[in-house]
């Protein structure tokens, strides 16, 4: 792939993105939102159409400051194929570890694996972000969302 298809491409994603984020935006102008404490209809939605809006905004920005320079872009090769296998594994690995472990400690894991596996990442980068993303993502989802979760060996 070229650096102006990848270009074009990541340009018209972007647009597309966007309007998606309009569209949803004009459809939550209907419904009821609420508020944090008291969540309506509209509520996630527009969480999510604001997400879609800010992460389409940046691929926007970074594709149009982009240097029109050519780049060597790296072929995926049996390397790329080794990286699928090993993530694919890990994925399996966690669905195996979730209940016995609890979801934390197996995101942790799975987190930590993947930085050090797929792009190796230093030691004390992989505990700080496994940490911050598994804790972050149980306040998210267990308290936020009540969604339950299972607690595994050591009740966490």
């Amino acid at each position: 792939m070229t650096e102006g298809s990848m270009r074009q491409r990541n340009l018209v994603c972007s647009i597309v993105l966007l309007a998606i984020a309009f569209v949803t935006f004009l459809e939550i102008s209907t419904i009821p939102i609420g508020t944090p404490g008291r969540p309506k209809m509209g509520f996630y939605p527009l969480i999510l159409a604001s997400l879609l809006t800010i992460l389409s905004l940046t691929l926007l920005w970074e594709t149009l400051k982009e240097k029109k320079e050519k780049r060597t872009l790296v072929r995926g090769g049996w390397g790329g194929l080794k990286k699928v296998g090993l993530t694919l594994g890990a994925l399996s690995a966690f669905a195996f570890l979730f209940k016995p472990l609890g979801y934390i400690l197996s995101m942790f894991l799975l987190i930590g694996f993947l930085m050090r596996a797929i792009e190796p990442q230093r030691w004390w980068k992989v505990i700080v972000v496994a940490f911050f993303c598994s804790g972050v993502s149980f306040l998210i989802l267990d308290l936020l969302l009540a969604i339950p979760l299972p607690r595994g060996l050591l009740g966490i």
